[in-house]
């Protein structure tokens, strides 16, 4: 099997065993046997757990991010001018994230597991913090193309209105994490929405121009 297959099956297996038993139960003997590897496999690929810890949380945001961008994507997809557009895709966007989050949800405890463990760990601590960082910038480039998509602005800067976006999916993700309840998650949605559709500049050109 070719390096960077053996690399793929190990990485998987790794998320897998974490949402089950969390990082500390997530022995290179356990990602080995959830793999159906040797231990030699695993030192051939990785130099350490902690490198292959490194890897998730990069494999992990790389999916997250592609996640956001798909979700915005699918709810630009009929595109309406002005407010009632930017809202339609927002609408969309977090109803395609929830559905994301309903198919794989054993992938979103890993990346919480992941998140608090790096925080935690010597050599790890800055991974957190990069992660959140990538995905505050993906946010706000999306709410950038949201509003030339719809010919809108926002009355601040997208990079302000981007930790409200994250905020709401952290805590869509927490409870159907733990009450399995789409509706609870629908309302979150539906109250990031009416937030974010506050921030709607009124005169787009004029806020265009000051920008």
């Amino acid at each position: 099997m070719p390096v960077e297959e053996r690399r793929e099956l190990l990485l998987e297996s790794a998320f897998r065993v974490i949402a089950r038993r969390g990082v500390d139960g997530a022995t290179t003997r356990a990602i080995c046997a959830e793999a159906g590897v040797t231990l030699s496999t695993f030192h051939y690929v990785f130099a350490t757990r902690d490198e292959l810890l490194e890897a998730l949380v990069e494999r992990g945001t790389e999916k997250e991010l592609t996640a956001v961008g798909a979700a915005l994507g699918e709810g630009a997809q009929d595109i309406s001018p002005g407010r009632a557009g930017v809202v339609a895709i927002l609408q969309s966007a977090l109803s395609a994230y929830i559905d994301g989050v309903q198919a794989d949800p054993d992938r979103e405890q890993a990346m919480i597991s992941l998140n608090q463990y790096a925080r935690q760990t010597d050599g790890l601590s800055d991974l957190g913090a990069q992660m959140y960082l990538r995905y505050y910038e993906a946010i706000a480039d999306a709410l950038d193309g949201v509003a030339a998509a719809t010919g809108t602005a926002w009355d601040r800067a997208s990079a302000d209105l981007a930790p409200l976006v994250l905020a709401a999916t952290d805590g869509i993700t927490l409870s159907f994490l733990n009450i399995r309840d789409r509706a609870i998650c629908d309302l979150i949605a539906d109250a990031v929405v009416a937030n974010l559709s506050t921030h709607i500049a009124d005169n787009p050109e004029t806020t265009q121009e000051k920008a």
